[in-house]
């Protein structure tokens, strides 16, 4: 259970680190277009990439990481579910999860 919080939150900071890379590579592309009026050939392989990174990104965290899954010892055994929940508010796992998804 414990591990469990932690390592989401470590992976959490990181996938942060790169929403906001990924949102400072949008901002340029769009800067270009809002001064020029023009979409160039590598803005748009730019802006591909930066769509693919960041669905891969959230299928990693709901997927790979289980951000919205419950501990399966927490869900097995009750007296860890407590614990479990206690961590995950501690730790904001929920809410920068949200953050990054609204990112």
């Amino acid at each position: 259970v414990i591990s469990k919080i932690m390592a989401s939150s470590v992976a959490l900071d990181s996938y942060a680190e790169t929403v906001d890379e990924l949102l400072a590579a949008f901002s340029t592309i769009n800067s270009q277009v809002k001064s020029t009026g023009e979409f160039s050939p590598m803005d748009k392989e730019t802006l591909f990439k930066v769509v693919a990174q960041n669905n891969s990104l959230m299928m990693n965290i709901i997927g790979k990481l289980g951000i919205k899954d419950k501990s399966d010892i927490a869900w097995e055994l009750a007296e860890y579910e407590s614990v479990y929940e206690g961590m995950k508010k501690e730790f904001e796992i929920e809410d920068r999860f949200d953050n990054i998804e609204f990112k």
